[in-house]
């Protein structure tokens, strides 16, 4: 008879602080050392990701005027990044609803984007704020998030389940998203994307635990999942979701900055309550059961597939050795991290830092440590210059997941509706 187990169970040892709650790393851990796991050894276990992830949008409503002195604002713009106001009626209320989009460029400020917008939000500073009215009236103003009514992040596309290693076999360099420089090519460089074993939809690949209404955390917040993502199918599903600005921590999101523009950090963790077997059997793998494809990074053909466990083993945290940092005039470093995460004087700043890899790649004195892997692929060993998602990122928050159930802070609870994948993208 197979066994499982009620949520409720699951709540009441919570409350008795009898459950066994884990993060995904900490299972992989206990399977590298042998460790046999049972179904009984464990009642939630919690996954994670903080990765580069577009569809994002910020929702914003907030007072621009008094009420009965401007009509209708047509245009408003949020440290001259360009918003859509609209589309509820707001005729001399002088309140204004918007959307802005994550990946939007400022008109005004040099590689500036929603992304960082939203953290400089959540990290209390002001914005400016420039809006027109239906008559030519402007109304410019300073603007914290505390003066937001509301305030939410929208995921249209986020914790795909599987993400892809890219390679560029041309001849020529290539600018793209998937590097922070341009991609060298004859096969001579890889950068990868994807938590591997601690991303969502590897431990629940159907959906079957988590779906419509499940509380989540996005960027440390608690949040909510409201349906399938877009562009999602069976074989790579994904996930909308939506939380308060208030109440997210800088640390886990942000901007990136590629070969060809910024790109959305967010970070995504989700309770998996063990419920039955097959749900345990799903959660007890390694990264080395976790496939990555390898594509080309023009047009996307596959090319070939390794496993995560080819460039995920401990390997999470990026160290700095400010001994080996002197002598240089300029450092590339500075200039080209993609977090703007580092400085000479101050080393690593770690709310910022994505573990990427960049700095050991450019140091021309080897300040940096990392151990970014260099994978067999055919004939050739490919050395991995970039890493664009954080699991070192992705585990702490998963542990600050695993804290909060154990401390009953947050709440375990069944879904109220199934998520739905096409079969195939059109």
């Amino acid at each position: 008879m197979s066994k499982k187990r009620k949520l409720s169970d699951i709540r009441k040892k919570i409350i008795k602080g009898t459950a066994n709650v884990y993060t995904v790393q900490d299972l992989i851990n206990r399977i590298n050392n042998n460790e046999k796991i049972q179904f009984e050894d464990v009642d939630v276990v919690t996954t994670a990701t903080k990765a580069l992830m577009s569809g994002i949008a910020g929702i914003f409503s907030f007072r621009l005027s008094p009420p009965k002195t401007i009509r209708k604002f047509m245009d408003v713009s949020l440290n001259g990044i360009s918003a859509f106001p609209g589309p509820c009626p707001n005729e001399f209320l002088g309140i204004v609803d918007l959307i802005l989009y994550g990946t939007a460029q400022s008109n005004t400020i040099k590689n500036y984007s929603g992304g960082i917008l939203f953290r400089d939000l959540v990290e209390g500073k002001e914005v400016d704020i420039i809006a027109k009215g239906e008559e030519g009236e402007i109304i410019e103003k300073k603007i914290t998030l505390h003066d937001m009514q509301f305030a939410r992040m929208m995921g249209t596309r986020q914790a795909i389940r599987n993400y892809f290693a890219m390679i560029n076999p041309s001849s020529e360099k290539v600018n793209t998203i998937f590097s922070v420089l341009p991609l060298e090519g004859n096969y001579s460089q890889m950068s990868f994307s994807g938590c591997g074993a601690m991303n969502p939809f590897q431990n629940d690949p159907k959906a079957d635990v988590f779906g419509v209404g499940t509380p989540i955390l996005v960027n440390g917040c608690k949040g909510y999942i409201f349906g399938p993502g877009t562009r999602n199918d069976k074989l790579k599903p994904n996930m909308q979701t939506i939380a308060d600005f208030k109440g997210m921590k800088p640390e886990y999101m942000g901007a990136f900055q590629t070969s060809y523009g910024l790109e959305n950090i967010c970070s995504i963790a989700i309770p998996i309550p063990i419920l039955n077997e097959k749900i345990f059997q799903n959660i007890i793998k390694s990264d080395n059961d976790v496939p990555l494809v390898i594509l080309n990074v023009i047009g996307r053909n596959k090319l070939g597939k390794i496993t995560y466990g080819d460039v995920w083993d401990n390997n999470f945290l990026v160290k700095f050795n400010p001994k080996k940092c002197k002598d240089c005039d300029e450092c590339p470093v500075e200039e080209k991290c993609p977090t703007k995460a580092f400085n000479m004087n101050t080393g690593i700043d770690r709310s910022r830092c994505f573990n990427c890899g960049t700095c050991f790649f450019l140091c021309p004195k080897n300040a940096f440590e990392a151990d970014l892997k260099t994978v067999k692929f055919e004939t050739k060993e490919i050395p991995i210059i970039l890493r664009q998602s954080d699991r070192y990122g992705a585990i702490k928050l998963a542990e600050e997941l695993k804290h909060m159930i154990l401390k009953g802070e947050f709440p375990l609870k069944e879904p109220t509706g199934k998520l739905e994948f096409a079969e195939k993208v059109k």
